[in-house]
Protein backbone atom coordinates (compact mmCIF):
# COMPACT_ATOMS: atom_id res chain seq x y z
CA UNK A 1 0.00 0.00 0.00
CA UNK A 2 1.35 3.44 -0.92
CA UNK A 3 2.45 5.73 1.91
CA UNK A 4 0.55 8.68 0.48
CA UNK A 5 -3.15 8.28 -0.16
CA UNK A 6 -5.73 10.58 -1.72
CA UNK A 7 -8.00 11.97 0.97
CA UNK A 8 -11.32 11.73 -0.84
CA UNK A 9 -14.53 9.72 -0.88
CA UNK A 10 -13.47 7.57 -3.85
CA UNK A 11 -10.35 6.42 -2.03
CA UNK A 12 -12.41 5.78 1.11
CA UNK A 13 -14.88 3.61 -0.82
CA UNK A 14 -12.02 1.67 -2.48
CA UNK A 15 -10.30 1.09 0.87
CA UNK A 16 -13.52 -0.19 2.44
CA UNK A 17 -13.85 -2.72 -0.40
CA UNK A 18 -10.22 -3.78 0.11
CA UNK A 19 -10.76 -4.16 3.86
CA UNK A 20 -13.80 -6.35 3.28
CA UNK A 21 -11.77 -8.57 0.92
CA UNK A 22 -8.91 -8.82 3.43
CA UNK A 23 -11.30 -9.76 6.24
CA UNK A 24 -12.86 -12.41 4.00
CA UNK A 25 -9.46 -13.84 3.02
CA UNK A 26 -8.01 -13.95 6.55
CA UNK A 27 -10.13 -16.85 7.91
CA UNK A 28 -9.49 -18.77 4.67
CA UNK A 29 -5.72 -18.61 5.20
CA UNK A 30 -6.12 -19.34 8.93
CA UNK A 31 -8.13 -22.46 8.12
CA UNK A 32 -5.67 -23.47 5.40
CA UNK A 33 -2.75 -23.05 7.81
CA UNK A 34 -4.47 -25.21 10.44
CA UNK A 35 -5.35 -27.90 7.90
CA UNK A 36 -1.81 -28.00 6.51
CA UNK A 37 -0.30 -28.14 10.02
CA UNK A 38 -2.41 -31.23 10.76
CA UNK A 39 -1.45 -32.90 7.46
CA UNK A 40 2.25 -32.07 8.01
CA UNK A 41 2.12 -33.59 11.50
CA UNK A 42 0.38 -36.71 10.18
CA UNK A 43 2.94 -37.07 7.36
CA UNK A 44 5.85 -36.59 9.80
CA UNK A 45 4.35 -39.28 12.04
CA UNK A 46 3.96 -41.66 9.08
CA UNK A 47 7.60 -41.14 8.07
CA UNK A 48 8.82 -41.67 11.64
CA UNK A 49 6.72 -44.86 11.96
CA UNK A 50 8.02 -46.24 8.66
CA UNK A 51 11.64 -45.48 9.58
CA UNK A 52 11.15 -47.14 12.97
CA UNK A 53 9.72 -50.22 11.24
CA UNK A 54 12.63 -50.33 8.78
CA UNK A 55 15.18 -50.04 11.60
CA UNK A 56 13.41 -52.72 13.68
CA UNK A 57 13.31 -55.17 10.77
CA UNK A 58 16.98 -54.47 10.03
CA UNK A 59 17.87 -55.38 13.63
CA UNK A 60 15.75 -58.53 13.53
CA UNK A 61 17.13 -59.75 10.21
CA UNK A 62 20.73 -59.20 11.32
CA UNK A 63 20.07 -61.51 14.24
CA UNK A 64 18.67 -64.44 12.30
CA UNK A 65 20.86 -63.97 9.22
CA UNK A 66 23.91 -64.15 11.49
CA UNK A 67 22.63 -67.48 12.83
CA UNK A 68 22.43 -68.84 9.29
CA UNK A 69 26.14 -68.78 8.54
CA UNK A 70 25.74 -70.21 5.07
CA UNK A 71 27.17 -68.32 2.11
CA UNK A 72 24.53 -67.09 -0.26
CA UNK A 73 23.80 -64.46 -2.93
CA UNK A 74 23.24 -60.75 -2.30
CA UNK A 75 19.48 -60.84 -1.79
CA UNK A 76 19.09 -57.08 -1.63
CA UNK A 77 20.39 -56.77 -5.20
CA UNK A 78 18.31 -59.74 -6.32
CA UNK A 79 15.02 -58.05 -5.43
CA UNK A 80 14.49 -55.04 -7.72
CA UNK A 81 11.48 -52.73 -7.83
CA UNK A 82 9.65 -53.06 -11.15
CA UNK A 83 6.88 -50.48 -10.84
CA UNK A 84 5.43 -48.16 -8.22
CA UNK A 85 1.76 -47.32 -8.75
CA UNK A 86 0.57 -43.98 -7.35
CA UNK A 87 -2.21 -41.46 -7.79
CA UNK A 88 -2.44 -37.71 -7.22
CA UNK A 89 -4.55 -36.10 -4.51
CA UNK A 90 -5.07 -32.45 -3.61
CA UNK A 91 -4.86 -31.38 0.03
CA UNK A 92 -5.43 -27.70 0.86
CA UNK A 93 -4.13 -26.63 -2.55
CA UNK A 94 -1.16 -29.04 -2.56
CA UNK A 95 -1.00 -31.92 -5.04
CA UNK A 96 0.52 -34.88 -3.19
CA UNK A 97 1.37 -38.41 -4.30
CA UNK A 98 -0.59 -41.31 -2.79
CA UNK A 99 0.96 -44.79 -2.83
CA UNK A 100 -1.24 -47.53 -4.30
CA UNK A 101 0.90 -50.57 -5.08
CA UNK A 102 4.40 -51.78 -5.82
CA UNK A 103 5.60 -54.66 -8.01
CA UNK A 104 8.99 -56.36 -8.11
CA UNK A 105 10.96 -58.01 -10.87
CA UNK A 106 11.03 -61.78 -10.54
CA UNK A 107 13.97 -62.82 -8.43
CA UNK A 108 16.17 -65.39 -10.16
CA UNK A 109 16.99 -67.57 -7.18
CA UNK A 110 17.72 -71.29 -7.37
CA UNK A 111 15.73 -72.43 -4.35
CA UNK A 112 17.18 -75.97 -4.67
CA UNK A 113 20.74 -74.74 -4.09
CA UNK A 114 20.02 -72.06 -1.48
CA UNK A 115 19.11 -72.30 2.22
CA UNK A 116 15.48 -72.88 3.20
CA UNK A 117 15.23 -69.45 4.87
CA UNK A 118 15.92 -67.62 1.59
CA UNK A 119 12.20 -67.49 0.70
CA UNK A 120 11.35 -65.76 3.98
CA UNK A 121 14.31 -63.41 3.54
CA UNK A 122 13.05 -62.39 0.09
CA UNK A 123 9.66 -61.47 1.61
CA UNK A 124 11.39 -59.34 4.24
CA UNK A 125 13.44 -57.53 1.59
CA UNK A 126 10.29 -56.82 -0.43
CA UNK A 127 8.68 -55.37 2.70
CA UNK A 128 11.73 -53.24 3.39
CA UNK A 129 11.89 -51.90 -0.16
CA UNK A 130 8.17 -51.15 0.00
CA UNK A 131 8.65 -49.22 3.24
CA UNK A 132 11.63 -47.35 1.80
CA UNK A 133 9.58 -46.38 -1.26
CA UNK A 134 6.79 -45.15 1.03
CA UNK A 135 9.31 -43.03 2.95
CA UNK A 136 10.57 -41.45 -0.29
CA UNK A 137 7.03 -40.61 -1.40
CA UNK A 138 6.06 -39.21 1.99
CA UNK A 139 9.24 -37.12 2.24
CA UNK A 140 8.53 -35.54 -1.15
CA UNK A 141 4.96 -34.83 -0.03
CA UNK A 142 6.23 -33.37 3.24
CA UNK A 143 8.50 -30.95 1.40
CA UNK A 144 5.59 -29.67 -0.71
CA UNK A 145 3.27 -29.43 2.29
CA UNK A 146 5.82 -27.49 4.34
CA UNK A 147 6.33 -25.01 1.49
CA UNK A 148 2.58 -24.43 1.18
CA UNK A 149 2.23 -24.15 4.96
CA UNK A 150 4.95 -21.49 5.07
CA UNK A 151 3.21 -19.55 2.28
CA UNK A 152 -0.20 -19.78 4.00
CA UNK A 153 1.38 -18.58 7.24
CA UNK A 154 3.07 -15.65 5.44
CA UNK A 155 -0.23 -14.61 3.86
CA UNK A 156 -2.13 -14.92 7.14
CA UNK A 157 0.46 -12.83 8.99
CA UNK A 158 0.60 -10.23 6.20
CA UNK A 159 -3.17 -9.81 6.29
CA UNK A 160 -3.39 -9.80 10.07
CA UNK A 161 -0.38 -7.66 10.88
CA UNK A 162 0.05 -5.40 7.83
CA UNK A 163 -2.75 -5.11 5.27
CA UNK A 164 -5.78 -5.04 7.59
CA UNK A 165 -4.29 -2.66 10.22
CA UNK A 166 -2.88 -0.31 7.55
CA UNK A 167 -6.17 -0.22 5.65
CA UNK A 168 -8.16 0.39 8.83
CA UNK A 169 -5.78 3.21 9.78
CA UNK A 170 -6.04 4.83 6.33
CA UNK A 171 -9.83 4.60 6.46
CA UNK A 172 -9.77 6.25 9.90
CA UNK A 173 -7.52 9.08 8.63
CA UNK A 174 -9.69 9.75 5.57
CA UNK A 175 -12.91 9.69 7.63
CA UNK A 176 -11.40 12.18 10.11
CA UNK A 177 -10.19 14.40 7.26
CA UNK A 178 -13.53 14.29 5.41
CA UNK A 179 -15.33 14.96 8.69
CA UNK A 180 -13.16 18.02 9.30
CA UNK A 181 -13.74 19.23 5.73
CA UNK A 182 -17.50 18.77 6.11
CA UNK A 183 -17.57 20.63 9.44
CA UNK A 184 -15.49 23.44 7.91
CA UNK A 185 -17.85 23.65 4.94
CA UNK A 186 -20.88 23.78 7.25
CA UNK A 187 -19.18 26.46 9.36
CA UNK A 188 -18.39 28.52 6.26
CA UNK A 189 -21.94 28.12 4.97
CA UNK A 190 -23.36 29.31 8.29
CA UNK A 191 -20.99 32.29 8.31
CA UNK A 192 -21.98 33.26 4.77
CA UNK A 193 -25.66 32.93 5.70
CA UNK A 194 -25.24 35.15 8.75
CA UNK A 195 -23.44 37.80 6.69
CA UNK A 196 -26.24 37.72 4.12
CA UNK A 197 -28.86 38.02 6.84
CA UNK A 198 -26.98 40.90 8.43
CA UNK A 199 -26.66 42.63 5.08
CA UNK A 200 -30.35 42.15 4.32
CA UNK A 201 -31.25 43.56 7.74
CA UNK A 202 -29.31 46.72 6.98
CA UNK A 203 -31.15 47.33 3.73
Amino acid sequence: MADKILMNKNTLAALKIELKEYNTALPVFEMKEQQLKEVVQTTESNIARLKTTIAAINRETKTWVAVMAEETINLSETIQVDQVLTRKREIAGVTVTVFQDITFKDAEVDLFNTPLWIDAALDVIRDQKTNQTLVQIEERNLELLREELAEARRMKNALKEVFIPETEENIRKIEIYLGDVERLAIGCAKLVKKKKEAKNAMV
